[in-house]
């Protein structure tokens, strides 16, 4: 029989049963709402999930799309490939390659190169196939957002000569009007009375070998445009910086403090200095740097404009001027080897006649006839100024012609006047009287006689001017007189007159 517990023992385990199992009524509510949210998360999550699984599906999906298909947002040598195919775009490719422009721009440019600029052929299906291998599938939600130009570098087939022709034309066109870049020089400064460093300007023209390769390369990926950048521009030869520069202009300021007397038979006419010196001078570049210089072009510009009238004369004898191109080479030498001795003007002579005879001064107002010059002379009553002048045809030695030599006056002077001799070929038997064709008959405009009616100074229209003051006398001179020109005849016949001397001398 089974033993019984006390009351009291039971009534404690009725109120440890209490305490641990039946609810307080605030236990009671934090398990009510327990049990309420944990449905809810239970959803949630299997919300979530089933979201997450469309996208991975839908992400899946596209993947599989776009491993067929190009991404949304490509193009390819400028056609939109958005979701075609390899063979789709190939054959826009194909169909489109005539059409294809390449748009050059940057630093104010801004030209196109065509397709056929460039002799450009391509294989179609090489270029899709590229182009797709050149994009990611797995990417294709970014590229709804991005757009992307897809380069290749396979199937593109282009004449390198021709292509750079095209981008050669192009940009002399656009060089034509923009600013060159100036190198960095030098100017003479009145402020600083020196020469001065002149900063280089950078200028806006193109240069185009870098611009080549540009094109050259974005063509062979079918780029549809390129930009030009500031190292395509070209850029002064000469910086602010240069070392040559500085030392070139150095000796510019040390050149231009020259002196340099100008003398003509030893006496000085003019000095060159710095006046002038300093528009002459210049920098040039060459053998990689640059040099002081100095302006030849110029220094005979000057001579010609400024020294003609203070060195050009002449004297009976001859004439002279100043050399400028002489003047020029002598000159610019001595400067840049900064020689300040003088300089003896070059000259050159414009005319030269037969040297006077000896002995004129003694003779007063004459005509000297001298036939071994083939020259004559007419001095003024001082024996010394020359007034008329001119060359002569004597008489012909070969026929025994010859002028007669002797002092002479002049006893008569006519104009329109016939002269009358017998023929050289006339040959007369004794007694024989010559009949009227056996004679000559010349007609003179103006007829000077110093000896009795046969010998006289004349015009001789018949001889061509080169005959005169030359060795015509010898084989086809006159029959004794003198001829002349017939402008020189008509100035001795207005200046002489009845009575004055002649002296006819070799």
């Amino acid at each position: 029989m089974a033993k019984q517990q006390p009351l009291e023992k039971i009534s404690g385990a009725d109120s440890y049963l209490s305490s641990t199992s039946k609810p307080t009524p605030r236990s009671r509510s934090r398990a009510h709402s327990e049990t309420e949210e944990a449905p809810r998360k239970h959803g949630a999550l299997i919300a979530f999930s089933l979201i997450l699984l469309a996208a991975i599906g839908a992400y899946l999906l596209g993947v599989r799309h776009y491993q067929e298909h190009f991404l949304p947002g490509v193009t390819v040598g400028g056609i939109d490939a958005s979701n075609l195919t390899v063979a789709e775009l190939s054959k826009q490719v194909k169909d489109n390659i005539d059409a294809y422009s390449m748009h050059v721009s940057g630093n104010n440019a801004d030209f196109s190169i065509t397709a056929q600029d460039a002799k450009l052929t391509v294989d179609s299906d090489a270029i899709a196939q590229s182009a797709h291998d050149n994009t990611n599938p797995y990417l294709w939600p970014i590229a709804l957002w991005h757009h992307e130009d897809v380069s290749v570098n396979v199937g593109v087939s282009y004449d390198q000569e021709a292509l750079d022709a095209a981008v050669a034309g192009k940009v002399d066109e656009f060089n034509q009007t923009a600013q060159a870049a100036t190198d960095a020089g030098s100017s003479w400064s009145d402020e600083k009375d020196a020469f001065v460093l002149v900063p280089c300007v950078p200028g806006g023209q193109l240069d185009v070998e870098p611009v080549k390769q540009r094109v050259s390369e974005g063509i062979s990926t079918l780029q549809s445009a390129v930009d030009l950048e500031a190292t395509d521009l070209l850029q002064p030869t000469v910086k602010d910086d240069n070392q040559s520069l500085k030392e070139a202009i150095e000796r510019l300021n040390t050149i231009v403090r020259l002196s340099i007397p100008l003398t003509l038979n030893g006496k000085t006419l003019i000095t060159v200095d710095k006046s002038l010196i300093k528009d002459w001078l210049y920098l040039t570049y060459g053998d990689g740097s640059m040099h002081a210089a100095a302006n030849s072009d110029a220094i005979r510009d000057w001579s010609y404009a400024n020294l003609n009238d203070i060195v050009n004369g002449e004297d009976e004898v001859h004439g002279w001027e100043v050399s400028s191109p002489d003047v020029a080479a002598a000159l610019a030498p001595k400067i840049m080897n900064n020689d300040n001795s003088p300089l003896e003007i070059p000259t050159m002579t414009t005319f030269e006649r037969p040297d006077e005879s000896e002995g004129h001064e003694s003779r007063g107002r004459h005509i000297d006839v001298n036939l071994s010059s083939q020259y004559a002379r007419l001095y003024d009553s001082d024996g010394k100024t020359v007034l008329w002048r001119s060359g002569i045809v004597s008489g012909d030695e070969a026929k025994g012609h010859s002028t007669p030599t002797g002092d002479y006056e002049i006893n008569s002077m006519e104009q329109n006047v016939v002269l009358k001799g017998l023929k050289d070929d006339v040959q007369l038997k004794d007694g024989e009287q010559p009949k009227e064709e056996d004679y000559y008959n010349s007609n003179v405009n103006y007829w000077m006689c110093f000896l009795g009616n046969a010998y006289g100074l004349h015009d001789a229209t018949w001889r061509g001017d080169y005959e005169f003051g030359g060795d015509t006398y010898l084989y086809d001179g006159s029959h004794g007189c003198v001829n002349l020109p017939y402008d020189a005849a008509a100035e001795l016949y207005s200046l002489i007159h009845v009575g004055d001397k002649v002296h006819i001398h070799y």
